[in-house]
């Protein structure tokens, strides 16, 4: 019996030995919760990686008085797949928190309502989370309900209402330079989406627009021609369309060039139409439509910031293209820098100092300047990316070569062209 005894101890020693050569003292273990069946999933992973490279190739990061490097650890949510319910998602969730034990996540969910189901999961592991993809606002509204339970979770990026903002002040821009007034409405029938295209609704009707037809379709859609019909038949001069979801984007988008809709496409987020590859994907009906990039630096380098053009000239360096979703990358690259400041402040690894320095971060990045409010949300406005987190809106035009390229066209202090409306609106 004692033998057993010795025996059984010496096993339970040496396996704790093993579990704690799994993580070694030196790395910092970056977990990365998120669906790579989407570009913005695959897009901000290559990001990290970046980032990741970039710092550890400059010896790490400084913890104390030691040095350590980051590891990336990787799980596919699916939480990109329309099918996918968001448990099996919050698996993907817990088994990464559980089995690779994460000093830190980054990028975090892509689907809002992964993100809401996973803040519970992150605050019983009390880890901390930047999330980069994930756009509802209601990710504020449940974090105004219990600060100290969910002061883990940060959000590096935007939001549906400050994308829509963006948006909003797009359409102002429209309407007063063109007398733009009628617009059709195209969204995701997701969290995000709906927000997104609700605050645009709310806008137009308090400032002279007519709406023509405010459409939900479901995530998994693959027909979009009887919204399309109806814009034709009732003269829509704008289409506002909010959609992420891959399959169904890319759909809308060849719908709309074979049915020759004779409206401005406004794209506050169609990644096939947004994506540099566009006119090879989609073709030359990409020409004029209007999309919004959020943040700057996701995939289009603009002249006015050069920290936008070192990131997508490295990440095309070394992923030999530029990232394909227009959305989010820079977020996701300026997450591990700010993650890497806030160690360093903060001395530890420990989540509870690490959030206090987290809080008090003030960042100038790729993005624009971040900073955190009360509800642990990046800051975004319309003025500078010198005080704020800043965004873009560009169009699809010829250059002189007859080349479709895309054109920043608002807001002012990064624009490099302006807004040329199609030949059949004139």
């Amino acid at each position: 019996m004692k033998k057993f005894i010795v025996f059984f101890c010496l096993v339970f020693v040496i396996s704790l030995g093993l579990f704690n050569e799994a993580r070694p003292a030196d790395e910092i273990v970056l977990g990365i919760p998120t669906s790579i069946y989407t570009p913005f999933g695959k897009e901000n992973i290559k990001a990290v990686q970046l980032a990741v490279e970039e710092i550890n190739s400059k010896g790490g990061v400084k913890v104390g008085d030691k040095m350590m490097t980051f590891k990336i650890e990787i799980a596919d949510t699916r939480g990109g797949e329309p099918t996918t319910p968001v448990h099996d998602a919050l698996m993907a969730y817990e088994k990464l928190i559980t089995e690779k034990k994460p000093h830190a996540i980054v990028v975090g969910a892509f689907r809002s309502e992964v993100l809401i189901a996973a803040m519970d999961i992150v605050a019983k592991y009390k880890i901390p989370h930047l999330g980069t993809i994930a756009q509802t606002p209601k990710f504020q509204q449940q974090f105004a309900t219990d600060p100290q339970k969910y002061k883990y979770l940060f959000r590096v990026t935007t939001d549906a209402a400050i994308d829509a903002m963006y948006a909003n002040a797009m359409l102002d821009r429209l309407k007063n330079d063109f007398n733009l007034n009628k617009i059709y409405f195209i969204y995701q029938d997701t969290l995000w989406a709906k927000a997104f295209a609700g605050i645009m609704s709310k806008h137009v009707k308090e400032t002279g627009w007519t709406e023509l037809g405010f459409d939900g379709y479901a995530a998994g859609a693959t027909d979009f021609s009887p919204a399309l019909q109806k814009i034709k038949e009732q003269q829509a001069q704008v289409i506002g369309m909010v959609w992420d979801v891959p399959l169904g984007a890319g759909i809308f988008t060849k719908q709309y060039a074979s049915m020759k809709v004779p409206a401005l496409l406004f794209a506050g987020l169609v990644p096939p139409i947004g994506a540099p590859q566009a006119p090879k994907t989609i073709g030359p009906s990409v020409e004029y439509s209007l999309n919004l990039e959020f943040p700057v630096g996701s995939s289009l380098p603009l002249k006015k910031l050069p920290k936008t053009v070192e990131f997508l000239n490295n990440f095309q360096k070394k992923f030999k293209d530029l990232p394909e979703a227009p959305a989010v990358n820079s977020s996701a690259y300026d997450s591990v820098y700010i993650l890497k400041e806030a160690i360093e402040r903060a001395g530890s690894l420990d989540p509870d100092k690490l959030v206090e320095a987290l809080e008090k971060t003030d960042y100038k990045g790729v993005s624009g300047r971040i900073r955190f409010d009360k509800n642990h949300t990046a800051i975004f406005g319309l003025e500078s990316p010198e005080e704020t987190g800043f965004c873009v809106v560009f169009q699809w035009q010829k250059d002189s070569q007859g080349n479709l390229i895309r054109v920043p066209v608002f807001p002012d202090v990064v624009a490099e062209g302006k807004v040329i409306l199609p030949p059949w609106m004139k």
